[in-house]
């Protein structure tokens, strides 16, 4: 699904605006937080069973985050954004909730189509347009992100594309990889 799709074509798509003061949201399933001493994964996303911390770029000043839950593999969007990686997730209830990066909720997600089990999920991230080019003079810096769930094997965390700033300061080795 493209970009430009609207929620009403795409019935497991949940669309927020969130406020980017601090550069993260979770996707939480009610349960307990994720202990900060203890990183599940490293880079964009910290993981643990019923909980997502996910890292926005720190200069938006707000988020359009979309959220996606499927039956299957979604296709790829890649074109449409930044930086995109995939990873396993195990979800504690099968029911997450968008929470903003103070914990308030901000909307209940459908219900994860297995239930509670393993889950992939894949993260894309598209950068604030730079000062000199971001539509509408006195607009906020706005970044994009957008994460897709399926039901899958938690096998290990995939970098599928790292070309911003954002995404080389969570994975670096993608630059060493470069032809």
């Amino acid at each position: 699904m493209s970009a430009s799709e609207s929620p009403a074509t795409h019935p497991g798509r949940t669309e927020c605006d969130l406020d980017a003061e601090y550069p993260y949201f979770y996707l939480s399933e009610h349960t307990s937080l994720i202990n900060h001493r203890v990183s599940t994964w490293s880079g964009m996303v910290t993981a643990s069973a019923g909980k997502l911390k996910l890292q926005l770029p720190s200069r938006a000043n707000r988020a359009c985050v979309a959220i996606e839950v499927h039956r299957t593999e979604p296709a790829g969007v890649l074109d449409d954004f930044d930086d995109a990686i995939e990873f396993g997730y195990p979800s504690a209830t099968g029911a997450p909730a968008l929470l903003d990066w103070s914990r308030a909720l901000v909307s209940d997600l459908p219900l994860l189509p297995g239930g509670p089990g393993d889950y992939r999920v894949r993260y894309h991230v598209k950068e604030p347009a730079e000062p000199g080019r971001r539509p509408g003079a006195g607009s906020l810096p706005r970044a994009a992100a957008l994460v897709q769930i399926w039901p899958g094997a938690c096998r290990e965390q995939a970098e599928l594309k790292i070309t911003s700033a954002f995404g080389e300061f969570w994975h670096p080795g993608s630059r060493l990889r470069r032809p």
